[in-house]
């Protein structure tokens, strides 16, 4: 049974490089372009692990991260530019696995 992964990211070109070298390692791969749309997506189809990117146009990764973790401990992956290490240490402060 394939392990189903959502990454929620806004650069299109990475998720489509990310999705199209997982699934052909067998895995099912959506993607959502914004945190609303992955949100939704994530509470109508449950995933076995999350990579949330940090920077996305309409709510902060880190928020989406906390609304992730009020109700589901999946595992949550998070990507970013930014190389600050504040930022690593808040995502997984705030329960990002990686």
């Amino acid at each position: 049974m394939a392990e189903h992964l959502l990454i929620i990211d806004d650069d299109t070109r990475l998720s489509a490089m990310l999705r199209d070298y997982l699934s052909g390692n067998g895995f099912t791969v959506r993607t959502a372009a914004t945190a609303g749309a992955g949100l939704a997506d994530l509470a109508r189809n449950p995933a076995n692990a999350v990579v949330l990117d940090v920077m996305l146009p309409d709510i902060d990764g880190f928020e989406v991260l906390r609304r992730i973790r009020a109700g589901s401990d999946v595992p949550v992956l998070m990507l970013t530019a930014r190389g600050d290490e504040t930022d690593r240490i808040v995502g997984l402060e705030i329960g990002a696995d990686d």
